[in-house]
């Protein structure tokens, strides 16, 4: 039988070669439309340069997703911590109810309003 953190370690490296990939897009988008505005001032297409700065923008959903898969990993990191204070099966059940009901349970409006992020 694994133990979790062997476990938890599985699960983050499994997401490394998504990770990698996302900044491999990220980079590939960048500098294809660096490439295509330098290019597009040289030639004076302005269309071209549109292109450009489109590629560019598209390296920010990549950039969001890879910070949401860090983020997911270090919640998995976090959670042996938990896990290796539980002296029981029951212990640990409970440590991870309430981790998981911290970490994940989605926020309500009047609590984002409470935080001082509400709506603007």
């Amino acid at each position: 039988m694994r133990t979790a953190t062997e476990v938890i370690t599985q699960a983050i490296e499994e997401n490394r070669r998504p990770e990698l990939l996302l900044y491999a897009f990220a980079c590939i988008f960048v500098l294809t439309g660096e490439v295509l505005i330098g290019w597009s001032i040289y030639a004076r297409l302005p269309l071209t340069a549109i292109v450009g700065v489109v590629l560019n923008g598209l390296a920010w959903p990549a950039y969001r997703a890879t910070k949401q898969l860090r983020a997911e990993n270090l919640m998995l990191r976090m959670l042996e911590i938990p896990l290796s204070k539980a002296k029981t099966a029951d212990e640990a059940a409970k440590m991870l109810t309430e981790t998981f009901v911290h970490h994940f349970k989605p926020e309500q409006p009047s609590e984002k309003v409470a935080r001082g992020q509400g709506e603007k």
